[in-house]
């Protein structure tokens, strides 16, 4: 009889969200499809350095949805959350409950399929950075010649398990080396560390696939905000802006894939996008990680039959 592989029972104290450039633009810029053939892009990072970065799938594997998504990217974080607990072993039940922040929810049929199509996607596509430029330019002295960082975006392999719960027996992963995304975040300090508490919001509304892109979305901005080592420009979580130098689309919408009309569906949508946000800031505001936020307004109006363009988070009382 085959022995299946015995696993503990999941503790999460933190959650960790990949804040790197390359993260974001791999999830929301367009590229042509990702095949084994491979796909190259040129990130800057600053004026003066460029990262090389490669995406390719397994020959082996055809993928309906090649892309990476903001769910795929929500996937990876949960995954780099579990075994940084110290846990080398994912399941799809525990990556949802790690995506909701509710230990306790259960896993829906659709949702389970939904993270195990997205794992196959991700321990099939194969990733490399090319960084020595970047290492090298955030110490003094040249320390590399050449700096890769490359394995699958999920290194996994497929595994028979038992849970130490309840003894039942579930497909699960077992992660064969730390992501090569997330060791080039590790060593440029870019991921942000959210207490488990605060991804806990299944008593303020429904974690929808929608809802859990959108509060992971406003706790990295309020995280980036929080920490004085990012030197953003902006207390503000914005719906939609364009970078000027590089005419980029960013904000909220772009980055997580609404696109704005004039339709009934939409005004609905984004009624539902302004109570996750709201919520999820009133959370913070509980928790005194902000002290308030309030929202702005199209030119600043204090019009509140003008377009919501965001909101406007402080740090300390007024």
């Amino acid at each position: 009889m085959e022995e299946k592989e015995n696993l503990p029972i999941l503790s999460i104290n933190k959650q960790y969200l990949n804040n790197t450039k390359i993260g974001r633009l791999i999830a929301t810029k367009e590229y042509p499809d990702i095949t084994d053939k491979g796909v190259s892009m040129k990130i800057t990072i600053t004026d003066n350095i460029v990262n090389l970065v490669n995406l390719k799938t397994d020959p082996n594997i055809t993928l309906t949805d090649p892309n990476i998504t903001q769910f795929d990217m929500a996937v990876m974080d949960a995954v780099y959350t579990i075994i940084s607990a110290g846990v080398m072993v994912v399941t799809p039940e525990w990556i949802c409950k790690v995506l909701s922040g509710n230990m306790s929810q259960r896993a829906t049929p659709r949702k389970i399929n939904m993270i195990v199509k997205s794992l196959e996607k991700l321990r099939s596509t194969h990733i490399r950075i090319d960084c020595g430029e970047k290492a090298n330019a955030k110490g003094k002295e040249k320390k590399y010649e050449k700096l890769i960082y490359q394995s699958y975006l999920l290194p996994l392999s497929s595994v028979e398990a038992r849970l130490a719960a309840n003894g039942r027996e579930v497909h699960a992963y077992t992660v064969l080396e730390k992501p090569a995304l997330y060791c080039y975040a590790e060593s440029l300090h870019q991921l942000i560390d959210v207490p488990a508490e605060l991804m806990d919001t299944h008593a303020l509304f429904t974690d929808t696939d929608d809802a859990i892109l959108i509060k992971r979305y406003v706790i990295k901005r309020v995280m980036q905000m929080r920490n004085e080592k990012n030197r953003l420009f902006s207390n503000k979580i914005s719906f939609y802006w364009k970078d000027k130098e590089t005419g980029e689309e960013r904000g909220l919408f772009p980055e997580l894939g609404y696109v704005p009309d004039d339709t009934v569906n939409w005004r609905q949508k984004k009624k539902s996008i302004n109570k996750v946000v709201a919520s999820t800031l009133d959370l913070f505001k509980e928790k005194e990680i902000i002290s308030e936020y309030e929202i702005y307004r199209q030119g600043g109006s204090k019009n509140p039959t003008s377009p919501t363009m965001g909101y406007q988070i402080f740090f300390e009382k007024r």
